[in-house]
């Protein structure tokens, strides 16, 4: 996935997006499956981050499957 950035805010991005990420990662065996797409849509849009439909359907798989998921920032 592509996330456009302004360059003097991608840090600040790259660390918000890890963040989000890990914190997902923890708590998605409390979250029922059903809400995963919509939590992680939620999670990922408030720090500036919008998910197409095909990128959350990678994310989603690829934190069930414990893979990881490549999120590249560009300016």
């Amino acid at each position: 996935m592509r996330i456009q950035s302004n360059k003097t805010q991608k840090w600040q991005l790259a660390r918000s997006i890890s963040a989000e990420d890990k914190s997902f990662r923890a708590n998605v065996s409390t979250v029922p499956a059903y809400e995963l797409k919509t939590k992680a849509a939620r999670g990922f849009r408030d720090i500036g981050v919008n998910f197409t439909k095909s990128d959350l359907d990678e994310y989603i798989d690829s934190v069930l499957s414990g893979r990881d998921y490549r999120f590249v920032i560009t300016f």
